[in-house]
């Protein structure tokens, strides 16, 4: 587990907002796209602890504020009382059932997409625009947990957390 103020978790931090506002809007299905930032918080729930997810759910919320054009700090006031309920999920679920990651990602980017229409747009919000935005935030939702193992994976070998079994020979 990297401290948060290490190059690694900054320069993959940094990458993580690039593919989010430059790259990944190019392969979008639908209008829909996956947010790795959305996946970076909840990868560290699940790895790295309650200390550091409330952090990196601010520093997420912020940056997503800043590539959205909407007003500063509501998705990062959102997703880090998310990432507070998030913290609670991980702490009770079971971590044999690798579907379970699956779940929690899954609503997680669903009620992240659900406070920022809803705390973003307001006064904006008809109940006829209502009903596609949540078929987008679903569809969003969706994409992002079925890119979540190939996500886990890179961002395991990033931070050097193998998670085969590492055999050791000692000496008697």
């Amino acid at each position: 587990m990297p401290r948060l103020f290490s190059a690694k978790v900054i320069l993959y931090f940094l990458f993580l907002i690039v593919l989010d506002g430059a790259i990944l809007p190019v392969f979008h299905i639908a209008s829909v796209f996956p947010s790795f930032l959305y996946l970076f918080v909840c990868y560290t729930a699940f790895e790295w602890g309650p200390q550091k997810t409330v952090y990196i759910a601010f520093w997420a919320g912020l940056a997503r504020d800043l590539l959205g054009g909407g007003m500063i700090g509501v998705e990062a006031t959102g997703l880090v009382a998310l990432a507070l309920g998030l913290d609670f999920l991980v702490q009770k679920m079971e971590r044999e059932f690798p579907g379970m990651y699956w779940m929690i990602t899954f609503l997680f980017v669903f009620f992240a997409g659900i406070l920022r229409l809803f705390l973003g747009f307001p006064d904006e919000l008809s109940s006829s625009v209502a009903g596609e935005y949540l078929g987008m935030i679903t569809l969003a939702a969706l994409y992002s947990s079925l890119v979540l193992p190939v996500f886990y994976f890179l961002t395991n070998r990033w931070f050097g957390q193998f998670t085969g079994k590492q055999y050791e020979l000692f000496r008697s």
